[in-house]
């Protein structure tokens, strides 16, 4: 592979996103929204009774999750249309005529719309500096967790990059990358809530029982209930360990279990919103606490809740390696459509 060639064609391509000044114009306007959310959360946080301290260590977690939803919708509308645009303008074929193979062509497009799409990371880059220096989480898996975003975005550009090269249109290619992405995010985790039943099993287990007698109640006002005896009882448990995979590529849940891996396990990062939202896929991995409880059992949601978070932070890799298939599918296929001679084409496709 020539990559002097592929440095060649990531110029263009980045040079063609940018060669107007509207892209000036779209970066103050996500840099004034980032910077709206970041001072009005700022505003709404310290005006009620938690101080600076409080917000300060969620600030990374409201910078992450807006480049990352911003990007979602970014990235598919920077790469749909980054091979049947060129197409629908009879630019492409001028470049497969030189001697520049598939693949060098693929991944000069592919650099192009991911440099283009860390763009956002980069305007970001003072709210993430800050958030990472103020973060409840470890600097490493911090600054980890901003890689992470970053890889995401590459994945993202390369499905788009896979339908561009499949399809004729660019807005049905963008409709498509979206789609695919929005599955990720919000249909995966419906499926998983739909198979929730199929999952059902129950388990008989000892409980804590305390007799009453009605009778004696009347009769005798000190009565307090019989003595306490664990006796069997059926529960019925969902066993999410079978279905958790639905959640791993979800990049919500990919990116909050990144920060709780860096967090120590301590009562006072609790109702943190990465760590409460990663318990979610770590409860769901863990499945369910099946357990004997007997009378003297005391604090055992205790042990319930350390059993539950015994997975946080052990996902986000898995997730990540589900959505870096995901691209590598992309752009193989956008490799094999770029190949020439191209063979039979559909009909209305524009050849040079």
């Amino acid at each position: 592979m020539n990559l002097s060639t592929v440095a060649v064609i990531t110029k263009l391509e980045v040079r063609q996103r940018i060669r107007s000044t509207r892209w000036k114009w779209t970066a103050l306007a996500l840099f004034g929204l980032l910077s709206a959310i970041v001072f009005g959360s700022l505003y709404v946080t310290t005006l009620g009774s938690d101080d600076y301290h409080d917000w300060a260590r969620e600030l990374l977690t409201i910078a992450l999750g807006t480049v990352l939803f911003v990007g979602m919708v970014g990235a598919p509308a920077i790469s749909a249309a980054a091979i049947n645009g060129d197409r629908r303008d009879g630019t492409l074929a001028l470049v497969q005529v030189t001697p520049i193979s598939a693949a060098e062509l693929a991944l000069g497009k592919w650099l192009g719309a991911w440099l283009a799409s860390l763009t956002f990371l980069a305007i970001a880059s003072p709210y993430l500096i800050w958030g990472i220096a103020e973060a409840a989480s470890s600097v490493l898996f911090s600054v980890i967790a901003v890689v992470v975003v970053a890889v995401l975005l590459g994945c993202y550009c390369a499905i788009g990059l896979g339908f561009s090269a499949l399809s004729n249109r660019p807005t049905a290619s963008t409709m498509l990358t979206l789609s695919t992405v929005l599955f990720l995010l919000l249909g995966l985790p419906a499926i998983y809530g739909l198979a929730l039943p199929s999952v059902e099993r129950t388990h008989t287990v000892l409980r804590p029982q305390h007799g009453w007698d009605p009778a004696r109640a009347a009769a005798d006002p000190e009565y307090a209930g019989e003595p306490c005896v664990a006796q069997p009882k059926k529960v019925t448990f969902h066993h999410t360990e079978d279905v958790w995979w639905l959640l791993a590529p979800n990049p919500v849940l990919i990116v909050a279990d990144t920060l709780a891996a860096g967090t120590a396990r301590t009562n006072d990062w609790a109702i943190s919103v990465p760590r409460s939202t990663a318990n979610t896929l770590a409860s769901a991995r863990s499945g369910p606490y099946i357990t004997d409880l007997s009378c003297d059992s005391e604090r055992w949601w205790e042990d319930e809740n350390r059993y539950a978070e015994s997975d946080l932070g052990r996902s986000w890799y898995l997730g990540v390696a589900v959505t870096v298939v995901l691209g590598l599918v992309g752009f193989a296929v956008a490799v094999r459509r770029l190949r020439v001679p191209a063979g039979k084409l559909a009909k209305g496709v524009r050849v040079a």
